[in-house]
């Protein structure tokens, strides 16, 4: 059976599609908060340090790139919603292991597969968001951005809320990746048909290829973009209470408040980037991850350094969007292959960085490991001029 074509649409069934595509957004964005509040409280009940963490942490990574060429695989045969279906039941289904593990054997195999849930789940609705938003003809990533966003704030509330009245030791997540997976199961069943490429027929390129250099650049902001934002993920929680002392309860207080924070700005996104434009926003964003980042260390309260992330989400908030936008009109390459491309530097930049401060915490202290990410955010302001050499246009 071979879907409609967009132009025969109707507006309510381009709806649920999108509303579809924003609730996988959702629920990957909970999964990860709620697993990010659940951290310290895994590595303590397991007695492990910060760089076995930071290991367990690699494999997640591992399993996530691993997973994404298959992903890739998968959509070039199938489509985007097949994949898409599939990955978001799964993701929430897997998403609970980690937190109820009880060695450290446990942790390192539910973590291989929560990231491998993870990065195909990323590729995949990324991919049929796209999709979307050419059969809307308008533009629609940054509120499916902004839905992640919410979602990650949701995960990080009900991940604390677990912990506060005792359930953290996965129970608690368990339940809640119950609900997650409904909401799952009625976004797949609402997701846009997509016709896949019959064997042997061409395509518009690649889904995944390697990019030119002016899509490189992109990546690279892109892939700053996000490991800035998966540092403060995977370890704002334990910097709160191994450094700044403050009560498990209150460790997710600042991850919470970076997503409120970057979930504010990209709502506001669109009307900021119209005002300043593309280059701006990302030399601004940059300075302002910079700027919080060293308040946070330098914060001599947990309450005052969980505010300073704050600043790092302002600042953080709309780099990424514009990074897509600018390769999806990156003259020479098609809009699918600059998402692509900009997305797999990106999701690297996500998974494999946080680890890394898992092993440079253990011989130089957490504090002086996320100076990285203010060292990062000056990088960011000074590649902004890169958005208008690589889509030149009235929002650059």
């Amino acid at each position: 059976m071979h879907p409609q074509s967009p132009a025969t649409w109707s507006a309510g069934r381009l709806f649920r599609a999108r509303a579809a595509v924003s609730i996988c957004f959702f629920v990957l964005g909970a999964g990860t908060g709620l697993w990010a509040v659940h951290i310290p409280l895994v590595q303590a009940r397991l007695a492990i340090d910060p760089a076995v963490l930071g290991l367990a942490l690699l494999t997640l990574a591992i399993g996530a790139v691993a997973t994404m060429p298959l992903t890739g695989v998968a959509l070039a045969r199938f489509g985007s919603r097949l994949p898409t279906r599939v990955l978001a039941v799964a993701f929430p289904a897997i998403l609970p292991f980690g937190m109820l593990a009880q060695s450290t054997t446990l942790l390192f195999v539910s973590l291989l597969f929560f990231g491998a849930a993870m990065g195909g789940l990323d590729v995949a609705m990324n991919t049929q968001a796209t999709e979307v938003e050419a059969a809307r003809g308008r533009p629609t990533m940054s509120s499916f951005h902004g839905f992640f966003s919410v979602g990650a704030l949701s995960g990080a509330g009900i991940g604390s809320a677990v912990v506060a009245v005792g359930w953290g030791d996965g129970s608690g997540a368990a339940i809640v990746a119950l609900v997650f997976a409904s909401l799952s199961i009625v976004a797949a069943v609402n997701l846009l048909p997509t016709t896949a490429p019959a064997p042997g027929a061409a395509t518009d390129g690649p889904r995944f290829s390697l990019p030119n250099r002016a899509v490189l650049g992109l990546g690279i902001v892109t892939f700053l973009g996000f490991a800035s934002e998966g540092a403060v993920t995977d370890w704002s929680a334990l910097f709160l209470t191994t450094v700044k002392e403050a009560t498990p309860a209150g460790a997710g207080l600042g991850f919470a408040v970076f997503s409120v924070a970057m979930t504010v700005c990209r709502i506001i996104g669109d009307v900021v980037v119209a005002h300043l434009g593309g280059v701006l926003t990302v030399l601004a964003g940059g300075g302002l991850v910079a700027i919080g980042t060293a308040l946070a260390i330098l914060a001599p309260s947990p309450m005052l350094a969980a505010l300073a992330f704050a600043i790092v989400g302002i600042g953080g908030a709309n780099i990424v969007p514009i990074a897509f936008s600018a390769a999806a009109r990156t003259p020479g390459v098609s809009p699918a292959a600059g998402i692509a491309a900009v997305t797999t530097l990106g999701y690297s930049g996500f998974l494999i960085f946080p680890p890394l401060i898992g092993f440079a915490a253990k011989s130089f202290g957490l504090s002086a490991t996320l100076v990285l990410i203010a060292l990062m955010g000056l990088v960011i302001a000074a590649m902004a001029p890169q958005v208008r050499r690589a889509a030149p246009g009235p929002l650059a």
